[in-house]
Formats: structure tokens, sequence, C-alpha cells
């Protein structure tokens, strides 16, 4: 009996000890985002792309920079993780387009007058 006891206190303080890290880290700091800007550098050896507020964004494929310029006004989707902001896609915009990041909108709130 006091051998059991001592092997399910083990095993209860081997879980306690693995899960309790991994629950108090919480859920982390990563986000999604899109940003409408000005591409400032861009560095097709490293799949770099800078914008003119100082976002840097790198991506894994390099076709994505294909037909980016220095100067483009540019609508940016990227991942924000590990202090990282991996591109997901990019596109080129008119004048027309407003700059800065994109909200969500919870309850489709249309006019703040």
């Amino acid at each position: 009996m006091r051998r059991s006891r001592l092997v399910l206190g083990t095993m209860a303080l081997t879980v306690a000890v693995w899960v309790g890290p991994a629950g108090a880290a919480g859920p982390g700091d990563s986000y999604g985002a899109q940003v409408v800007g000005t591409v400032r550098f861009l560095d097709r050896a490293m799949n770099l792309l800078q914008l003119a507020d100082g976002t840097e964004l790198r991506t894994t494929d390099s076709r994505l920079l294909r037909n980016i310029r220095e100067g483009m006004r540019v609508k940016v989707d990227f991942t924000h993780a590990a202090d990282l902001n991996e591109l997901n896609s990019i596109e080129p915009v008119g004048a027309d387009v407003t700059s800065g990041a994109s909200p969500t909108t919870l309850g489709e709130i249309s006019n703040h007058s």
C-alpha cells in the first residue's frame, strides 16, 4: 500500500512539473495584421522588406517580392511571432487606400459621429 502511494505521488509530481511551465507561459504574443505603407528598403538576397514606419517583414518565398520596388505603396498581410514578422502576402496599392493598420471591427459599427 505504501509503495503504491509513493508511485502515485511521484507520477503526480512529474506531471505537475512537466505541465506547469507550459501553462504558465500563457497564450503568447503572436498576432496577425494588415498594414498599408511605403517600401523603404528591400533586400532580395535576404528576403527582407522594410516599410517607411520601420516595420521589418521577412519571407521564405522570394516570389512574393518579385514585382515590388523601393518607394512603392503596398498592402501587406503578416504574422508576428517570436519577435519576427513573417510576410504572408503583399500587393501594390493606389493612392486612394488609407495608411496604417486596419483593425478588425466587431459588431460592424459604421459611424462614430
